[in-house]
């Protein structure tokens, strides 16, 4: 009897195909509707617009940390004790430098509410901040 070494056909075949059903698996992984790469994308989305809603309500507290504290003293610059435009738009971007906040109200009329576009690292985010009470909403509060 001869000794015979190397690999069978046979063997070379079930190995070929264990490694193509490893990368098939592998690859729907990856980028199949749930795949780690789909995951990733809807992750950074929600991070950006959590971050963008932090920022935001980080100015609310300090305005009314400034508002309800007795040795608060704005001197001469700008009172950041009430909430008005400037002030949510400067304190969110001091909060966070990624973060754009455009705060929009009309002109000369007395509101209830200013809504706030957030912007954060190309991820969008509309919300309400009460100017009495600071809340801050996802829809309008009512105006009564």
């Amino acid at each position: 009897m001869t000794n015979n070494k190397g690999i069978t056909l046979i063997a070379l075949v079930i190995t070929i195909i264990v490694l193509l059903i490893l990368a098939g698996v592998s690859i729907a992984m990856l980028t199949g509707q749930n795949g780690i790469l789909n995951q990733a994308n809807r992750a950074g989305e929600a991070t950006a617009k959590a971050e963008a809603e932090e920022a935001l309500k980080l100015a609310v507290s300090e305005i009314l940390a400034n508002k309800y504290d007795p040795t608060y003293n704005p001197g001469a610059g700008t009172d950041e004790s009430v909430i008005n435009q400037a002030n949510l738009k400067t304190l969110t971007e001091k909060n966070n430098s990624n973060v754009t906040a455009t705060v929009s109200a009309e002109a000369g009329t007395t509101v209830k509410y200013f809504p706030v576009k957030l912007e954060s690292n190309g991820e969008e985010v509309n919300l309400y901040v009460t100017t009495s009470t600071g809340e801050i909403t996802t829809e309008a509060p009512a105006q009564s």
